[in-house]
């Protein structure tokens, strides 16, 4: 079923550029039109459950951006995934299925009353097919598979104890199991594939399925980030053998324990890493570049809305005679369920994995 919405969101209408950027240009217009349509709606507490309005409008405003995004890229297969992925995840957190073709008429009023004609009928359909498609929506984001992680044997106990401790909130059983597992830097790398990684996946399908609260979330990743935080200090005088690279999240991207992640292992392979962390602004991250004129930039983008900030870092560099040789590597969740996204935002290449990152970096550099 999944494939015939894909199938069938692939036959939306190309965007022009014009209605591209009008939207972009516009979304916040858009946004507050949106919002105060759902804010005066009678049935709104039954539509949304018992989640804030706060939370509503925030996802209106990521909702702006993703769409941006899909009109930029005319990539619908793209939009239809995430369509399916949203469902899921808004019903799972209390939102009322009969939310979305609500909504998605009051994006299409919005549209229809702030974009020129010419452009507004190039939009209105990807809108348009959500609540044409409801049902089959709603039948098939909850046949959504889960992909298993191939976690080595001798890591599997270890992985199960270590979620089971993030579960609980128990950062001293955490750092605990983690301190009895690593005591070389092969082993500090198996760690965190076969055990940090997986077991964050765990956490992200279970706030998804509403299994755990927003807060629970974040504590594990609270208690992930102290444990990586704890081990790798004992590894960091490996001696640099390649050269200067960079490791950042996507401006207004605020998970960051992949791309730590990936700093880390680029750093035990012999790399000079800058890590700069969640949520840098564009502007800063360009300025860094051309100051340390680096080898390759790595850029994590897990959220689908914030693919647009990364795809304009990195027309940005192209454009920079300073810095357009620097290499571009795409990584982060959105980018592993979504590889042929690398293409259409100009990346050089993608590591769905930390594990894939640091080998595509090596090929890169050895071929250099």
């Amino acid at each position: 079923m999944p494939e015939n919405l894909i199938d069938s969101a692939q036959k939306l209408p190309v965007i022009p550029f014009s209605a591209a950027e009008e939207f972009s240009a516009k979304k916040d217009t858009l946004i507050s039109e949106v919002n105060q349509t759902l804010a005066e709606n009678p049935r709104i507490k039954e539509l949304i459950g018992n989640n804030p309005m706060s939370l509503l409008f925030e996802n209106h405003s990521n909702s702006a951006l993703f769409m941006s995004n899909v009109f930029k890229l005319n990539d619908f297969a793209f939009f239809a995934k995430v369509v399916l992925w949203v469902y899921r995840t808004y019903y799972n957190q209390g939102f009322s299925y009969d939310y979305f073709p609500v909504a998605m008429q009051a994006w299409i009023n919005a549209i229809e009353n702030n974009i020129c004609h010419d452009n507004a009928v190039y939009l209105t359909p990807a809108y348009r097919w959500i609540i044409d498609n409801h049902e089959k929506i709603i039948e098939s984001s909850g046949q959504a598979e889960e992909p298993a992680f191939a976690i080595e044997p001798g890591w599997q106990n270890t992985k199960k104890s270590y979620l089971a401790a993030l579960l609980e909130g128990n950062h001293r059983q955490a750092l605990k199991i983690a301190d009895e597992a690593v005591h070389s830097a092969n082993e500090l790398t198996d760690f965190y594939l076969q055990v940090i990684q997986p077991a964050m996946y765990d956490i992200g399908l279970l706030w998804e399925k509403g299994e755990i609260s927003v807060a629970q979330e974040h504590l594990a990743s609270a208690i992930v980030t102290r444990v990586m935080a704890s081990l790798y200090p004992r590894f960091i005088l490996i001696e640099k053998s390649r050269g200067k690279a960079v490791v950042t999240a996507a401006p207004n991207e605020f998970h960051e324990i992949g791309p730590r992640m990936v700093a880390d292992l680029l750093e035990l392979d012999g790399w000079d890493i800058d890590y700069i962390g969640a949520n840098v602004p564009a502007k800063d991250l360009l300025d860094l570049l051309g100051k340390n004129n680096p080898f390759f930039l790595a850029i994590s983008v897990s959220m689908p809305f914030n693919l647009d900030n990364a795809r304009e870092i990195i027309h940005t560099i192209k454009d920079n005679p300073q810095i357009r040789e620097t290499k571009i590597m795409l990584g982060g969740y959105c980018i592993a369920e979504n590889p042929e996204l690398k293409e259409k935002i100009g990346a050089d290449g993608y590591g769905v994995s930390a594990k894939e990152a640091v080998n595509l970096a090596s090929e890169w550099w050895l071929n250099a």
